[in-house]
C-alpha cells in the first residue's frame, strides 16, 4: 500500500508536535522541520507512510539524542492494561464465543496509538472496548481464520502498540488453548518506533507464556519486508498464517500476497476515506480474499 498525499500533512503535523515537545530553540525546530520536508520530498512515492515516519524519528533523535520518545507512555499503558487483565478475563469467561470476543478486544486495543493520537486515557480505551465488543465482524473472514489456524503449523503474530499487547496476550492465550499444537511467534519492532512494542515490552506483559517472542529488526512502525532482518524475513516466509495488528502493518503489507489476517481500527482521515468507514471502525480483513488489495 503506497503512501497517500494525505499522509504528508499528517507526518508533518506529528513532526511539529514532537518538535514542540523536545526541541527548545526556535532555530533548531525550523531546521528539523526543513529536514523533515526534504526527507519526504526525497522519498520514493512507493514507500509507505510508516517508512517515512521512521526516517523522521531518526532526524529527531539526531537533534535531541533521545531514542525512545514514548518510553513513559509505553510503560504507563502496559501497566494500566495489565491492571485491567483480570477484570477482562472475567468478562470473557461469560462470553458465548470467547475466541471471537477476545479477537474483538485485540482490535479494540489498537486504539492505544500515540502516532495517531496526541493524548490517550484509560476511559477512552474502555469505551472503545465496549463499542468493539458489541460490533459485528466479517463472518466469512472469521471462518477463514479458524480454518487457517486449524490447518496451520506455524503462526506469526505481528504486534503493534504497547498497552495493546496485553489484549494480544489474551488473544494469543485463546489461540493456544484452541490450537495447542500450533507454533506461535509474536513479532515486535526491533527498535523504538513511536509507542510500538519492542521485545522488552512483550516480555514485560508475559507474552512468552503463549508465544516465542522475536523482533523484525527495524524502527519502522509497520512491517516493511524490504527493511526487516533476514532472520525475521525467514520466519515470516515460513509462517502458514500471519495475523497483523494495526494500521501500520496493514499499510506496509497490504498487497504482499501472504496469508495475512489484518486486525486494526481505522484511525486517520485517509484510511476512513479509503475504507469508507467511520473513525475507529474495527477492520478484519484477509489479504488473500481481497479482490484488489493494491487498490487500498
Amino acid at each position: 500500500m503506497n503512501s497517500h498525499v494525505d499522509c504528508i500533512a499528517c507526518i508533518v503535523n506529528k513532526a511539529n508536535e514532537l518538535a514542540d515537545k523536545y526541541i527548545t530553540r526556535k532555530r533548531d525546530k525550523y531546521s528539523f522541520i526543513n529536514k523533515v520536508l526534504l526527507e519526504i520530498a526525497q522519498t520514493d512515492e512507493e514507500k509507505m507512510a510508516p517508512y517515512v515516519i521512521s526516517r523522521v524519528m531518526r532526524l529527531l533523535t539526531d537533534i535531541t539524542g533521545i531514542s525512545d520518545f514514548y518510553a513513559e507512555e509505553k510503560q504507563l499503558f502496559n501497566h494500566q492494561m495489565l491492571d485491567m487483565e483480570e477484570d477482562i478475563k472475567r468478562i470473557l469467561s461469560k462470553a458465548d464465543d470467547c475466541f471471537l470476543d477476545t479477537l474483538k478486544l485485540a482490535m479494540a486495543g489498537n486504539v492505544v496509538d500515540f502516532g495517531a493520537y496526541s493524548h490517550m486515557t484509560i476511559d477512552r480505551v474502555k469505551a472503545i472496548m465496549e463499542k468493539t465488543i458489541d460490533s459485528s465482524i466479517e463472518h466469512d473472514t472469521y471462518e477463514k481464520l479458524l480454518t487457517a489456524l486449524q490447518d496451520a503449523r506455524t503462526l506469526v503474530y505481528l504486534s503493534d502498540n504497547t498497552g495493546e499487547i496485553v489484549f494480544d496476550k489474551l488473544f494469543l492465550a485463546e489461540i493456544k488453548k484452541k490450537y495447542p499444537s500450533l507454533d506461535i511467534y509474536l513479532a515486535t519492532r526491533g527498535k523504538p518506533a513511536l509507542n510500538d512494542a519492542t521485545e522488552k515490552d512483550a516480555y514485560d506483559v508475559g507474552i512468552q507464556e503463549y508465544a516465542t517472542i522475536i523482533n523484525n529488526g527495524t524502527d519502522i512502525p509497520g512491517t516493511d519486508l524490504n527493511e526487516v532482518s533476514h532472520a525475521f524475513k525467514d520466519k515470516f516466509n515460513q509462517a502458514d498464517v500471519i495475523i497483523a495488528k494495526g494500521q501500520g502493518n496493514f499499510e506496509s503489507l497490504c498487497g504482499s500476497g501472504y496469508n495475512i489476517f489484518y486486525l486494526f481500527l481505522c484511525k486517520c482521515a485517509m484510511m476512513t476515506k479509503r475504507m469508507e468507514k467511520e473513525n475507529l471502525s474495527p477492520m478484519f480483513m484477509h489479504e488473500l480474499s481481497m479482490v484488489n488489495p493494491l487498490a487500498y
